[in-house]
């Protein structure tokens, strides 16, 4: 009896060394801000896992801060939004040990400020923003472009709009769509720097979509 209760102790300890590390959990926590540093209350915060269908939601509070829990361990690809902003993605590895927390900088839409633009065409930035927020990609990005041609004084539409060229990379299954979306996303963010050559958010998120863009072209 003994040896057999030795021998159900070793079974469960193999068992337990072996079991596999999606059984096991991370968690994920960071800030939400805004590109003047300041915190954006409300946040949602996405994060979707491709070998999970249950997305993971949180929202950050007055602080900006969030957290998630429970996570299953792997890379997590993360959307995040705010009313008024420009939406971001980006991802992270989580592991079962602390992690660092996720910043991500949120920039604002344009035509926010009450009578800084016409009706009209803070109602066409809507109906835009309605488009893309709907998943209708290609004719929000339509949208902006045809807004961007007429009226190149708005400058932060390069923000929205490598945004959604980002969104479109994101969504594409065909390497050269993507990498031509990327691509889009790059020249949208030189715009936005020759309007405003020390943007940091568009500093910052060119040098993320050169990345992405290498990494959707190793060969190149």
């Amino acid at each position: 009896m003994v040896r057999n209760l030795r021998l159900i102790v070793l079974v469960t300890s193999i068992l337990s060394l072996t079991a596999p590390a999606s059984a096991q959990s991370a968690r994920a926590s960071g800030v939400v801000r805004d590109t003047d540093g300041r915190p954006i209350k409300g946040a949602t915060i996405r994060a979707v896992h491709p070998d999970v269908e249950r997305q993971v939601f949180a929202t950050s509070d007055s602080r900006g801060r969030w957290a998630m829990i429970g996570l299953r361990v792997g890379t997590y690809t993360f959307i995040v939004d705010a009313p008024g902003f420009v939406p971001v993605k980006g991802t992270a590895a989580l592991r079962t040990a602390p992690s660092s927390p996720l910043t991500f900088t949120l920039a604002r839409e344009p035509g926010l400020t009450p009578g800084a633009l016409p009706s009209t065409i803070q109602a066409q930035i809507t109906a835009a923003n309605a488009l893309r927020d709907q998943g209708r990609i290609d004719q929000a990005i339509r949208a902006y472009e045809d807004l961007r041609s007429r009226h190149s004084s708005l400058t932060t539409l390069n923000l929205v709009l490598a945004a959604s060229y980002r969104q479109k990379a994101g969504a594409e299954s065909d390497p050269a769509v993507r990498r031509a979306a990327l691509e889009r996303a790059i020249e949208c963010y030189g715009e936005m720097l020759k309007a405003d050559p020390e943007n940091n958010y568009a500093k910052a998120e060119l040098a993320a979509t050169r990345a992405e863009a290498a990494a959707a072209n190793p060969n190149r």
